[in-house]
């Protein structure tokens, strides 16, 4: 279950176009990438440090200097409180990019749609994410997650935006009513102090080709003015709503919660049997 939002330090935190025009500037920044092992050999940001949050407070020549981190922007208690406590400790020019490298990147682009809006995420990733203290939405285009009871449900009700379609052409319905969900509540983002982020679920495997049509609709267009708000304006509140694509939709989720669920169960059982014994 997701837990309560984290009020972020403000402190401690910079939005990724503020960040990036530090890069120009006389005295430009630190940047150091503290991502998992893996997205860093994977996706290495140039210019940057690799380290882990726990190795920071040993970089002692890091105090003199602004140093800006980039998380993986699901992080953000983990980098928080860091942040927090490496401030206390003489990091006092430290500061974290809000929404993590994906903000950071497209504030180097100069443009949100230059990234892909929906991020691929995988079960296992977003439920460690569910207790970063960010605020999701969900959007849930599942008939097995729409029925399933609400105790099962990984948000409450009211964080939930079900999405229902039937009858002819389901693929063309399934996009417009996913596009139009994310766009309705995109005109509510607003600052609240904490972490947001939307993730759309579905049932089970679904085809690029479909996963590409609801990426096109949901692009920053002409048709973005029609509710008020400028091409510009929807890149920089994707930026701070970014939206992810649960890899396997709801099936690959209620897998890993029973694959947790059994460890959890038998962590603490004794051996039926001395280790050693034939």
């Amino acid at each position: 279950m997701q837990t309560a939002p984290l009020a972020l330090d403000q402190a401690c935190w910079v939005n990724a176009a503020e960040a990036a025009a530090s890069v120009q500037s006389a005295q430009p920044p630190t940047l150091v990438d503290v991502r998992p092992r893996s997205l860093q050999r994977a996706a290495p940001i140039a210019r940057a440090l690799e380290l882990e949050l726990s190795d920071m407070a040993s970089k002692r020549f890091l105090q003199q200097t602004p140093v800006v981190l980039l998380g993986s922007g699901l992080d953000s208690a983990e980098v928080d409180q860091a942040c927090r406590q490496l401030r206390q400790q003489g990091f006092v020019q430290l500061q974290a990019v809000r929404g993590g490298v994906r903000a950071w990147q497209a504030a180097q682009a100069g443009t949100a749609g230059s990234q892909p809006l929906l991020q691929p995420l995988d079960a296992q990733t977003w439920i460690a994410a569910l207790g970063q203290g960010m605020h999701w939405t969900v959007i849930s285009a599942s008939e097995a997650m729409q029925h399933a009871p609400q105790a099962q449900w990984p948000v409450p009700p009211e964080q939930l935006v079900a999405v229902r379609v039937e009858g002819k052409e389901r693929d063309a319905k399934l996009v417009a009513a996913i596009a139009r969900a994310y766009q309705d509540r995109l005109k509510h983002v607003r600052h609240a102090g904490y972490a947001q982020a939307l993730v759309v679920i579905t049932d089970g495997v679904v085809s690029d080709a479909l996963r590409a049509q609801v990426e096109s609709t949901l692009a920053p267009s002409t048709d973005a003015s029609k509710a008020g708000r400028s091409t510009s304006e929807t890149s920089a509140a994707m930026v701070t709503l970014p939206a992810y694509w649960l890899d396997g939709g709801w099936q690959a989720y209620a897998q890993q919660v029973a694959q947790t669920a059994a460890i959890q169960q038998t962590a603490n059982h004794r051996l039926q049997a001395p280790c050693g014994r034939i």
